[in-house]
Parts: structure tokens; sequence; C-alpha cells
């Protein structure tokens, strides 16, 4: 990649958390995010490449959602998003909000417009602009494992009913522009930086 992209890459991260690569598919828009995350980060854990999925229609495939049927029960997603939020908030309470002793993590949506975005992703658009918490259940504590009796595991540390986005969270968007894709609209546009990938003619070749 050229110095110019990424310093501009790492510029738009420090300027807004939330950052939409656009461009031709193939053209390096997933690579360098991955890349970035692995570079700068200590662990795996530290980010996470979420494929978005056609059928998302509402934030079950980010957040999870409280199992209805099990008064204690909470029904985390496979897609690790959660586990990343908890995790960023974690350090970024341990160390008391201080940002230069916070690990960096990345979340990264691959074709990020494959499903409306203002549905799956409304949650974090209003976090991003209001920095309330983002609800995730009411009432008694939950947790993502229960033994058969329908009661957690001793030590295991329930889910937090919210979360906020803390500054040690960034989030990357790829998307594609083409008959598959919807567009986005100026609600998500205005909460982010977008960086166009373009090839050149020397590159193609």
């Amino acid at each position: 990649f050229s110095t110019y992209l990424t310093k501009r890459y790492i510029a738009s991260l420090g300027t807004k958390p939330f950052v939409i690569f656009t461009g031709l598919s193939g053209s390096g828009k997933t690579k360098l995010a991955q890349t970035f995350a692995k570079w700068i980060c200590a662990s795996d854990t530290q980010y996470n490449i979420i494929p978005v999925g056609a059928d998302w229609t509402n934030r079950e495939p980010l957040l999870g959602y409280p199992n209805s049927l099990k008064e204690m029960h909470y029904v985390k997603p496979d897609s690790g998003v959660l586990d990343i939020l908890i995790r960023a908030n974690e350090n970024y309470l341990f160390h008391e909000q201080d940002l230069s002793k916070c690990k960096p993590y990345f979340l990264i949506l691959d074709e990020m417009n494959l499903s409306h975005v203002e549905r799956y992703f409304a949650d974090f658009l209003s976090a991003m602009e209001s920095g309330d918490e983002i609800k995730l259940y009411s009432g008694s504590e939950r947790y993502d494992e229960l033994d058969a009796s329908g009661v957690p595991f001793p030590g295991k540390n329930p889910i937090p009913n919210s979360l906020v986005l803390p500054k040690n969270l960034f989030i990357i968007g790829t998307v594609n522009i083409d008959e598959t894709t919807y567009m986005f609209s100026p609600k998500v546009l205005d909460r982010a930086n977008t960086i166009g990938f373009r090839i050149s003619t020397e590159e193609m070749a």
C-alpha cells in the first residue's frame, strides 16, 4: 500500500473511530484493515473480521439477544462482536479511560452494505452520535452459559446490561458499490470517514 493511503487511514482513525473503505472488489480494502490491525495489536483477541450477511435485518448478529425462555440466559452472537466490545470496555475502564495505556480493538465489517446498514447497525450509529450506552437487556443479570438447571456456572461473569463505545474501539467497514448492495444514507456517512480505493493502470499491469 502507498504511504499516502496508509497515512490517510491512520489520520482517519484518529479523527473518527468509524472508517468506510469503498472501491472495487479485490482492491485491498479488507487486507489493509486486517494488516494494520495485526501490526498494531498485541494479540488476535483485539480484532475481528465479521462478514456481513445479506439477511441481517436487526442488531442480533452483532449484539445477540436475551433469551425470553430462560430468565438468566443471554445468547451471544457467533460473530464475536459482543466479545470484542466487552474486552474493549474492560480495558478502557481498567486503565481509567487513559487512552495512552489502553489497547486498541478493531471491528472489521466486511461487505458492510450487503444489508441495510441503518437496520443492523442502528444502535452503533446512535451511540456514536450521542455517546449514550447501548442497552443489551433489562432486569436481572444474564449469562451466556447456564448449567442444566438453568443456573450460571460458579465464577462466570455476567453479560453487562449495557455497553458504551469506548474510545479504544475502532470500526472499519468495507463496501462494494454494485447491483448486489445497498447505498448508504447520509446518517451513516456523517459519522464516518470514507476512503475510496482506486486502481491505476500501472497497478493493474
